[in-house]
């Protein structure tokens, strides 16, 4: 479609008189600026280079003080696109000032197109207007966005593997918006349908306003002696700033505790059945690591807090928090430190809302699950948990690559409920107190040596694992153990 507007932070760098490069062109604009006007002269740098040699003039233009407005605007090579969307995405361009707003607010207007899906490349042209003096004209070249994907993978985590299929529509209305269906099955996950319908505000990607729907049949065999089906609507609100992305979202969620197992434990049956979550809930994240898998430097940070109760049969207070802190020794050692905890308030947790600790992605050297409160052989979770690693990564002798690494670590951990079965078994708060301080400081802990491997995608381990310190009720598991996640303790 081709149209033209004459009406009225940062994706693309700012541009000086020399930043041009081929996605830009400012044509005469820039040897406007060169002629000798009254108010803005240039200014004149000589550098003479010997007295046998003609001295070299140097001309700086400084383009932040040159007069200048956006007269029209016009794109070409977009086939969807809409006309409010477009408005809100060229006022800053239309509110420029100086050559140097003007440049800069379309490179940004560009690279939100690109951003967005709505343009794979945009080549920006820029030019004096013959209607005005210091009036310019701006049009945008684009080559159109990819409407439609398909694609089938294998993906990993939390001790899982699945098979999915994704399919995903761009810009259905002409402004950002996108539709996105995920159908997947897993060693744990029996069956997931996943639809997201995902549309931009003011017309920057940075901010979402998302509605998902989805439904998941997870079979917790052999941990717990139950299947859960879920249906969860969510409406979410995402703002991505430079200090990092901030969530709000609201959550509707109907639960089925179901397929009880013929050896379930009374604790299970208390939770088995129907139980309707209305939440809302707010997560702010930080990550500056140079890998999400394995990372040599940076940190990483993740809050939640989530309050269920308005609406619904449940209700709890629930918060949690992961830290990550990367540092490269040199030499191709780097030390990494985690911490994760939660705590979930409430008077009746269920299974569904608890914490699970254990695995090869959280506490190594126990089993899934395997830290924390059981009832027989079904594990319940904990209503609050810590869990605490460090690791070295290693350089390894005749290895020239450094996706291949060695790998030292120690992991604690301990998961506890707060009611009776728990922490809160002594009655008093005196003796509340001193299981508390006793939680704290008996935690479940192992240590191991292996190797790390960062693919393309994910984190591979194969490590030795030996579980020096754990309770009655643990799972502890020593002896060889293969990984493979995206985010590991």
């Amino acid at each position: 479609m081709n149209g033209e507007d004459t009406r009225s932070s940062s994706f693309g760098a700012p541009l000086d008189a020399s930043d041009l490069d081929s996605g830009f062109s400012t044509r005469g604009i820039f040897s406007e600026a060169l002629a000798p006007t009254p108010p803005q002269p240039a200014r004149i740098q000589q550098h003479p280079r010997n007295s046998s040699q003609q001295q070299k003039r140097a001309v700086t233009i400084d383009i932040s003080k040159q007069g200048a407005h956006i007269n029209r605007f016009s794109i070409s090579g977009v086939s969807r696109i809409r006309s409010g969307f477009l408005s809100d995405l060229l006022e800053p361009v239309f509110q420029s000032r100086t050559i140097k707003e003007a440049v800069d607010e379309t490179r940004e207007a560009a690279g939100k197109l690109r951003a967005l899906g709505i343009a794979k490349a945009v080549l920006v042209e820029m030019d004096r207007s013959g209607e005005k003096e210091g009036a310019l004209d701006v049009h945008f070249h684009c080559q159109d966005g990819s409407r439609y994907m398909v694609k089938t993978g294998v993906d990993v985590g939390d001790s899982e593997g699945m098979a999915s299929v994704t399919g995903r529509v761009s810009n259905i209305w002409g402004g950002g918006e996108s539709f996105e269906a995920n159908y997947s099955r897993g060693s744990k996950t029996q069956a997931a349908f996943q639809g997201t319908l995902s549309a931009p505000l003011d017309a920057d990607p940075r901010k979402r306003l998302e509605a998902t729907a989805n439904q998941a049949i997870l079979a917790n065999r052999p941990y717990s002696s139950h299947d859960e089906l879920r249906r969860t609507l969510n409406i979410a609100y995402k703002q991505d700033t430079f200090g990092g992305m901030h969530e709000l979202c609201y959550s509707l969620s109907w639960r089925d505790i179901c397929n009880l197992g013929l050896h379930a434990s009374p604790s299970l049956r208390r939770d088995a059945g129907h139980s309707l979550k209305s939440s809302i809930a707010y997560t702010f994240s930080s990550d500056s690591r140079d890998s999400a898998t394995v990372p040599t430097c940076g940190s990483y940070a993740r809050v939640g807090t989530e309050l269920a109760g308005i609406g619904g049969d449940v209700q709890f207070a629930k918060s949690n928090f992961e830290l990550q802190s990367n540092q490269d020794l040199g030499r191709g050692y780097v030390l990494s430190s985690s911490l994760h905890g939660g705590l979930l308030w409430g008077a009746r947790t269920s299974i569904a809302d608890r914490f699970f600790l254990g695995g090869n992605t959280s506490v190594r050297g126990f089993e899934h699950r395997g830290i924390g409160p059981r009832d027989g052989e079904d594990s319940l979770g904990g209503d609050v948990f810590y869990a605490v690693g460090l690791s070295l990564l290693t350089p390894l002798p005749y290895v020239k690559t450094d996706a291949l690494k060695g790998h030292l670590w120690a992991n604690s951990g301990q998961c506890a409920l707060l009611d009776s079965r728990g922490l809160g078994k002594a009655g008093a708060s005196q003796g509340m107190t001193s299981e508390m301080f006793r939680f704290l400081t008996s935690p479940s802990a192992s240590v191991g040596l292996g190797l790390v491997y960062r693919h393309s995608l994910v984190r591979v381990e194969l490590s030795c694992c030996l579980p020096v310190v754990a309770t009655t009720t643990d799972r502890p598991k020593p002896g060889m153990h293969f990984g493979l996640g995206f985010q590991f303790l």
